[in-house]
C-alpha cells in the first residue's frame, strides 16, 4: 500500500474515532453539563498525550516550547468545543458537523488582514458558495430559526482563529505539544467555567443547549464515567492518527479527506437516532463540503506550506 493510501485510511480511523467522540457528547447532553464532560475529556486525554510525547522526544521537551501562547490557544479552543457542543445538544450531529467545516472560509478570509495574503477571486467564489450552502442547511425565518444554530458556525470562527495564531505567532512546535497544552486548558478553564456557571440555573422550560450549558455538575454513575472517559480516549488516539497521515504524505493531498468525517457522522447519526438529513440539507452540505475541498485545495497550492496543514483536525 502507498504512503498516500496508508495516509487516507489512517485519517479516516481518526475521523471515525471523532464521529465517535461527537456522538457520545451528544448522547451525555441530557444528563451532564458541556464544561465537566470537557474537563473528564481533558483529564483523560493529558496522560495519553504525555506518554506519546515521552516517546517522541521526552518530556523535557516541555520546557522548550511557550506554554503561555499555548494555554492562549487552548483558551480559544475551548471556546470553540463549547459552541460547538453547546449547539450539538440541540442540532442533529451531521448539520452541526458540515456548519464547523465553514472553518476553511474564516481561515482564508482572516489570512487577509493578519497575515497580509492575496485571496484570488476563485476563492472567493468558492466560500460564497460555502456560505449560500450555510443558508441552504439552516433556511433561517422568523418563526424556525434559533440562534442557538449559529453556535456551529462560531465555533468554526474561534477554530480558525487558533489555526492563524500558529501561523501569525510561527508556532512551529510539534501538534502534540499542542494537543496537550489544550487539554490542559480544558481541565483548568473548564473547571472554572463551571464554577461561574454554578451560581445561574436554567429555567425549567429553557431549551435544551440552554441546559446543557448550565446544568450543575454530578457524580456520573459507572456506565456514563465510562463512556465519558471515552471522549478522552477517542480525542486523544483520533489526534494521533490525524497528526500520523499528514505525516506520512503531502497536507494538500491529506487535508480533503478530512471531509470523510461527514460520513462517519450521518452514518452515525442515522444507527444511534434514526437522523436522516433531508434533500435541501444534504444540498447545503454539498455546497459546504465541496467550497471547502475546494478553498484547501487552492490554499496547498498557492502557500508551499498551506494553511491546510492543520487540517480540520477540531479535537
Amino acid at each position: 500500500m502507498s504512503s498516500l493510501l496508508q495516509a487516507v485510511a489512517i485519517m479516516a480511523l481518526g475521523k471515525f474515532l471523532f464521529a465517535i467522540q461527537d456522538v457520545i457528547i451528544k448522547e451525555m447532553s441530557g444528563g451532564y453539563p458541556v464544561h465537566q464532560i470537557l474537563v473528564i475529556r481533558g483529564a483523560v486525554a493529558v496522560p495519553l498525550l504525555l506518554l506519546l510525547i515521552h516517546f517522541r522526544g521526552g518530556l523535557g521537551i516541555l520546557r522548550r516550547h511557550r506554554p503561555t501562547l499555548h494555554l492562549l490557544r487552548g483558551t480559544l479552543m475551548l471556546i470553540a468545543f463549547m459552541c460547538f457542543y453547546v449547539a450539538l445538544a440541540g442540532t442533529s450531529l451531521t448539520t452541526a458537523t458540515a456548519l464547523f467545516f465553514t472553518a476553511p472560509f474564516f481561515i482564508t478570509l482572516l489570512s487577509i488582514p493578519l497575515l497580509g495574503e492575496q485571496v484570488g477571486l476563485r476563492r472567493f467564489i468558492g466560500i460564497a458558495i460555502g456560505f449560500a450552502g450555510v443558508l441552504v442547511v439552516l433556511r433561517p425565518s422568523a418563526s424556525g430559526f434559533s440562534y442557538y444554530d449559529l453556535l456551529p458556525i462560531l465555533a468554526a470562527f474561534f477554530y480558525s482563529c487558533c489555526q492563524l495564531m500558529v501561523r501569525v505567532l510561527k508556532m512551529t512546535d510539534p501538534p502534540a505539544i499542542m494537543s496537550f497544552y489544550a487539554s490542559i486548558a480544558f481541565v483548568v478553564l473548564g473547571g472554572l467555567c463551571g464554577l461561574a456557571l454554578s451560581t445561574i440555573t436554567a429555567v425549567p422550560d429553557a431549551d435544551v443547549s440552554t441546559r446543557f450549558l448550565l446544568r450543575a455538575w454530578s457524580m456520573p454513575n459507572a456506565i456514563d464515567l465510562v463512556l465519558l472517559a471515552l471522549t478522552g480516549l477517542t480525542s486523544a488516539l483520533g489526534f494521533m492518527c490525524s497528526s500520523n497521515a499528514y505525516q506520512r504524505a503531502p497536507a494538500s493531498h491529506i487535508a480533503p479527506f478530512e471531509y470523510v468525517m461527514i460520513i462517519w457522522v450521518t452514518l452515525l447519526a442515522y444507527l444511534v437516532w434514526s437522523e436522516l438529513p433531508d434533500a435541501m440539507t444534504l444540498l447545503g452540505i454539498a455546497m459546504i463540503v465541496s467550497s471547502g475541498m475546494y478553498v484547501l485545495r487552492r490554499e496547498a497550492r498557492i502557500e508551499p506550506k498551506p494553511i491546510a496543514y492543520s487540517g480540520l483536525t477540531r479535537r
